[in-house]
Parts: structure tokens; C-alpha cells; sequence
């Protein structure tokens, strides 16, 4: 009897060992859980709040860029200038393909051409951000004129320079400028003028650069620039002997700068020296008997000029 009741009791006290050992393994696995529950819910947060950071970036329109866009001849000039470093500016005619340039910058410029007639231009900037802005500009051209006006420099006699310059509307005016001296400007005649010429003449001698630009009544510009060589100076005969011997005539020639070229005409024949580009040279013809009757031509490298004719007799 008591054997049987020792047993009953080590029988209860296991029971009773298991049911105490029970509600603390259950609470270990909850707190394992809440755990595990705890930083999956801050890693989400960190991730979303990240997240909503950009989107609220994305979504700012605070310290948009500023862009401004001016009309040059047939082109037109975006400048932009922004807070935030702008990583692509993108544009697009209505209807047509979009292009995407590179920046890297928070202020620049870009050139575009004009279409050939009335359009929308579309333009987005990408910033650092995440930004995409949009701006949209519409384009009328009708009656405008976006065609540059030509210009012709022409080397004149001695120290002088032509300049020319045409537009096929209205011409306003242009502007000369000799090296890095002061720039002097010359207005048109007449409304209705599509040409202005004009003689420069105050150069010194010696080479040159001229700048030249021009403007028309609808605001459209050209500029060239010249290299020029100024000389008063005229080539010279330095001389003209007959040698009895061989029967020719020896024409000798001079000019401080370089000839370009000898024309001579002996008795109908005419006779040229091309591309000389020396500062001397010599010309020999044979001689007939009896009249002979001579004229020269000389050209200088500045288009400077001096002729001369004479008639002789030759006896072998």
C-alpha cells in the first residue's frame, strides 16, 4: 500500500513538474517572436521613410530652376540656372523626337535650332532630387525673320577696306573693328535699306585682323573677322635692258610686300607670271627686228597696281 502511494506521488510531482515547466517556454518563444517582429518593423520603417523622403523630394516644388530663353537668328538660347545640380536637360519639338544632354551642372546653356514655322518646346529638367520639371514655351515665327545677314570684306587700293553687308529684309546696321582697337558703328541710310557699304581707310600699314558685324531690323547677327595686309606701296619696275647677244628683253620687277604677278604684252603677245609671291623677279622675251612695243602690268600681294608702256627699236 504504501509502495503504491509512493508511486502515485513521484507520478504526481513529474505532472506537476511538467505543468510549472510549460507557461515559460511558451514565453520564451513570444519574446523571440516579438523580437524578430520588433526589427522587421524598424528595418520597414527605416526603408519607407527613405522612401517618402525622395517621393517628397520628387513631388517638391520648391527652388525650381529658373530658365530663360532668348531668340538668336535661327536659334534660341536656353539658359537655366538651378538650386540643385541638374543631371539631364531634355527637350522636344511638338511631334518629334526628344533629345537628352548630359549637364552634370547647376547652371548652363543650351543651343537649339529653330523649326520652320510655329511649334511648342518642350523642355524637362532632371535634378539631383529625382525631380523631372517640365516647362513648355510656344514658338510663333510667323512674320519673323530669323535669316543672318551676309557679309563681304574686300581688300581695296592702298590702305583701304570694302565691306559689304546684305539682308534679304531690312538691314539695321553694322559695326567695324580693327585688331583690339575701338569699335566704331554705321547706321543705314534709309528705312527700307537691305545694304550698307563702307569704305575703311583709317589702317596702318602692315597685317591686320577686321571684325565686322551685322545687324538686321528683325535683331538677327553675323560676325566675321579678316585677316587683311595694308600697303600704299606699288610694285616697281626696277628695270627694263635689252641684250644684244641672246636678242631678249630682261624686265626686272620689285615690290616691298611680294608680287602676285607680271603681265606683259610684247608687240600683241601677251605674256603672265602668276602666283609669284616674291618680293622680286625677273622676265625675259625675245625681240624682233625693228619696232618692238612693250607694256607691263605689275600686281602686288595687296591688289596694288603700276603699268608702264614704252616702244623702241631693236637691230641685231
Amino acid at each position: 500500500m504504501n509502495q503504491i502511494l509512493m508511486v502515485e506521488n513521484k507520478t504526481k510531482k513529474k505532472k506537476n513538474k511538467m505543468r510549472s515547466s510549460g507557461p515559460v517556454a511558451i514565453s520564451n518563444i513570444i519574446r523571440f517572436f516579438a523580437i524578430v517582429i520588433i526589427i522587421f518593423g524598424i528595418t520597414m520603417i527605416g526603408h519607407s521613410s527613405y522612401a517618402i523622403y525622395r517621393d517628397a523630394k520628387g513631388n517638391n516644388t520648391e527652388n525650381l530652376a529658373e530658365v530663360d530663353i532668348t531668340r538668336v537668328n535661327d536659334t534660341i538660347i536656353v539658359s537655366v540656372n538651378s538650386t540643385y545640380i541638374i543631371d539631364k536637360f531634355k527637350y522636344s519639338w511638338q511631334n518629334s523626337q526628344q533629345t537628352s544632354v548630359p549637364e552634370e551642372s547647376t547652371s548652363f546653356e543650351e543651343e537649339i535650332i529653330l523649326p520652320s514655322g510655329n511649334n511648342v518646346l518642350t523642355i524637362i529638367l532632371e535634378d539631383e532630387t529625382g525631380r523631372a520639371t517640365t516647362y513648355k514655351k510656344e514658338i510663333i515665327l510667323d512674320g519673323v525673320d530669323i535669316v543672318k545677314p551676309t557679309i563681304d570684306i574686300q581688300q581695296g587700293q592702298g590702305v583701304s577696306v570694302r565691306i559689304s553687308a546684305v539682308d534679304e529684309t531690312q538691314i539695321e546696321y553694322i559695326t567695324y573693328r580693327i585688331d583690339d582697337g575701338e569699335e566704331k558703328r554705321i547706321d543705314k541710310n534709309n528705312i527700307e535699306d537691305k545694304k550698307i557699304e563702307y569704305v575703311v581707310t583709317e589702317i596702318d600699314r602692315g597685317e591686320h585682323t577686321i571684325y565686322i558685324t551685322a545687324v538686321d531690323s528683325f535683331g538677327n547677327i553675323e560676325t566675321v573677322e579678316k585677316s587683311v595686309i595694308v600697303s600704299s606701296d606699288r610694285p616697281t619696275i626696277e628695270s627694263i635692258d635689252i641684250d644684244k647677244e641672246s636678242g631678249k628683253i630682261i624686265i626686272k620687277a620689285s615690290d616691298i610686300d611680294g608680287l602676285q604677278s607680271i603681265e606683259v604684252n610684247l608687240n600683241g603677245q601677251v605674256y603672265n607670271m602668276n602666283d609669284l609671291n616674291k618680293t622680286e623677279a625677273t622676265f625675259s622675251l625675245n625681240l624682233r627686228e625693228g619696232t618692238n612695243t612693250l607694256s607691263v602690268k605689275l600686281t602686288n600681294v595687296n591688289g596694288l597696281t603700276a603699268e608702264g608702256k614704252t616702244e623702241f627699236n631693236y637691230a641685231n
